[in-house]
């Protein structure tokens, strides 16, 4: 049975943690059972880039003199890149990536936590993250992203490394954020017996495997470690692949061979160059110094009753996230519950593509293999017609010309001939040497043919010339081009609202709420003003989950609706009855519209007579710190008015859309 250390920690039991590891092997089956996915994308690896195994056997073909003369359009890559553009412009152009929509009463602490958001986003590198995530989605129909708490060891400057007695000890801090990782579609695990976007919510099971080396695998473990939830350290450091009997991975699928020049990286290179060089021996534990020791480490993430496994959790009758890690399938290192937004898994995954048909729906990629095969076979008939028209069949007489002469790769070659004095009348050249004349009948518009086809492509991508940057023909007023832009973005955003539900949504959800529940107090700079912000998480906390937060599809603009902020504003300027009503509150509404908009110090603009009206919240002025405002004029509407370059008493010009692209 499960127990509990003195320090209030689950410890499992070896009779639990074999329990563990058998339902990690059953899982991995399941996993290799469904391999048909790793297929597909191999399939789309090689149509992306374009891939054609070089045939040695046919280098030194002497015939043959443009025996690699083989085109293959990129069909497939540039309907693959411009979604990724297009996705990539809505998602991950903005500043800062998730915005914080709050109002005037908690504006402060939706600084607070925009800033926090930024900062993790800088040191997870989120951009990259989703950016490789959005290209799988593209690319395979298929993408999938981890995001789970974790820590990053902070070193104090203090230490000092160059001194040998008191630079052996050096203050480390831990600094937790929520880390977004993109995962390696050939080697994530899931449950696929729900469709790709209900695995988070609905699956029973979700992970990924690694490869990892010995460095890598004692980092991993020494940060749980620190958290007190390793298990078996020693064992899983001396059970290596090459211990474990296993010369290659078991479960880890390598990626597809698609350049004629670089081989594909082998994460399991066992041989001691190191030993080998210097003529080292082993050590006492049997391990050479260098010796390049990989270990296959899977990392699941898995919907479980404890009781079944003899866990004395609470609740342990009811289903609960549990994660696991397991090293070549045979040791436990790791095991925690885990709490996450909405009971979802950690591990999020999207298909762009979504028409009810789960994993047999074809993407973009997929879709444009056959185009781009059939484009190749036209093209190349054009250039094996060219090579016809330049060096044709013919027939000559062995006796007298040489088959190497004939077939020379020379462009000019000199030929001789051997004539045989027993040949009874002139011997004419003409009787030794004879072309096959050479009919083009049925190639002259192959190209046209293929440009039709790649067309096609395009139709069904429902990517015009336009949207994937080249020029358009065609005289068209400003109106009618917006309307037509309009209507064929209509086809791209399809896919933005799959994945907006599908992942960002519940991102979105586990960035609050993990911040809620592992947040501390901290110091954070604001990357877009520069001001240092003291975070107190307790007060954060408070008001963390009753913020929203923005995306490249529903953004602050439309979460606060601006728009009908600055139409009610035009509205209480052209009314009197309003103006009674809310006449003075119209430079604090044009202060939180501002703001809403992104643009911090607008007390900075004001004049000393026109100081903004103190915002709700806000005790002593619309910033905390600022000189007390001036009180408020008698007629605001002349304020504003000369903010929007009109005249008092007259209607109100159009006020700029404060929209930004965050």
């Amino acid at each position: 049975m499960a127990r509990r250390s003195n320090d209030g920690l689950l410890r499992l039991s070896p009779q639990i943690q074999e329990r563990i590891i058998a339902y990690g092997k059953k899982v991995l089956q399941s996993h290799k059972a469904f391999s048909s996915m790793q297929a597909k994308m191999e399939a789309i690896d090689k149509a992306y880039a374009r891939y054609k195994a070089r045939d040695e056997s046919q280098a030194n073909v002497p015939c043959d003199i443009f025996a690699n003369d083989s085109v293959t359009p990129p069909v497939v890559i540039s309907q693959v890149d411009s979604l990724v553009a297009n996705w990539a412009d809505v998602y991950l152009s903005g500043y800062p990536l998730f915005p914080v929509v709050s109002t005037n009463k908690t504006k402060q602490w939706a600084e607070q936590l925009e800033a926090m958001l930024d900062d993790h986003a800088t040191l997870g590198g989120y951009a990259r993250q989703l950016l490789l995530a959005l290209r799988d989605g593209a690319k395979y129909n298929f993408c999938a992203i981890e995001a789970d708490w974790d820590t990053l060891n902070q070193f104090s400057v203090l230490g000092d490394f160059t001194n040998e007695e008191t630079g052996t000890r050096i203050d480390r801090s831990q600094r937790g954020y929520t880390r977004i990782e993109r995962l390696d579609p050939y080697n994530t695990v899931f449950d696929y017996n729900v469709p790709p976007g209900d695995v988070s919510m609905q699956g029973d099971h979700a992970g990924y495997i690694k490869m990892l080396s010995k460095i890598k695998l004692k980092r991993l473990l020494n940060k749980y470690s620190l958290e007190q939830t390793a298990y078996n350290v020693d064992e899983a450091m001396a059970h290596d692949l090459q211990k474990a009997g296993v010369s290659y991975t078991m479960n880890y699928r390598q990626h597809p061979s698609i350049n004629n020049y670089v081989d594909p990286r082998v994460p399991t290179d066992q041989f001691d160059w190191e030993a080998y060089m210097s003529g080292h021996g082993q050590n006492k534990q049997g391990i050479r110094p260098g010796q390049a020791l990989n270990y296959e480490v899977f990392t699941l993430y898995a919907r479980i009753i404890p009781r079944e496994f003899g866990i004395a959790a609470p609740q342990p009758n009811t289903p609960q996230i549990w994660k696991f890690v397991i090293v070549n399938e045979e040791i436990l290192i790791h095991a925690k519950r885990v709490i996450s937004a909405n009971d979802c898994l950690p591990i999020l995954i999207g298909q762009p593509q979504e028409d009810g048909l789960g994993y047999q729906t074809q993407g973009v990629a997929e879709a444009a293999i056959d185009f781009q095969e059939s484009a190749e076979k036209l093209f190349n008939i054009r250039f094996a017609s060219a090579r016809r028209a330049v060096s044709d069949r013919a027939l000559y007489n062995a006796d007298a010309i040489r088959p190497s002469d004939v077939n020379s790769k020379a462009a000019a070659p000199k030929i001789p001939v051997r004539t045989s004095s027993l040949a009874k009348g002139e011997m004419r050249l003409q009787d030794l040497y004879h072309a096959i004349p050479f009919d083009s009948r049925g190639t002259e518009t192959v190209l046209q043919d293929a440009t039709i086809i790649t067309e096609f492509a395009k139709d069904l991508a429902g990517l015009n010339n336009a949207q994937r940057g080249q020029f358009q023909k065609g005289n068209k007023s400003v109106q009618e081009w917006e309307d037509v832009m309009a209507r064929a973005d209509g086809r791209t955003r399809l896919p933005i609202i799959s994945l907006e539900f599908q992942i960002f949504v519940l991102l979105k959800q586990i960035l609050l709420i993990n911040l809620w529940q592992y947040g501390e107090d901290s110091v954070v700079v604001s990357q877009k003003t520069g001001e240092v912000l003291d975070v107190d998480i307790a007060e954060l906390r408070r008001h963390v989950l009753a913020f929203r937060l923005a995306d490249g599809h529903t953004p602050k603009a439309k979460l606060a609706s601006t728009e009908t902020l600055m139409a009610g504003m035009n509205m209480i300027m052209n009314s009197p009855v309003l103006q009674q009503s809310y006449g003075a509150q119209l430079p604090a509404i044009f202060a939180h519209l501002m703001q809403l908009g992104g643009v911090r110090g607008l007390e900075e603009y004001a004049q000393p007579d026109t100081q903004l009206a103190p915002l709700q919240g806000q005790p002593g002025g619309a910033i905390e710190g600022s000189p007390a405002p001036a009180p408020i004029p008698q007629d605001p509407m002349a304020l504003l008015g000369a903010m929007q370059g009109g005249v008092p008493g007259q209607a109100p010009m159009p006020m700029p859309n404060p929209e930004s692209p965050v």
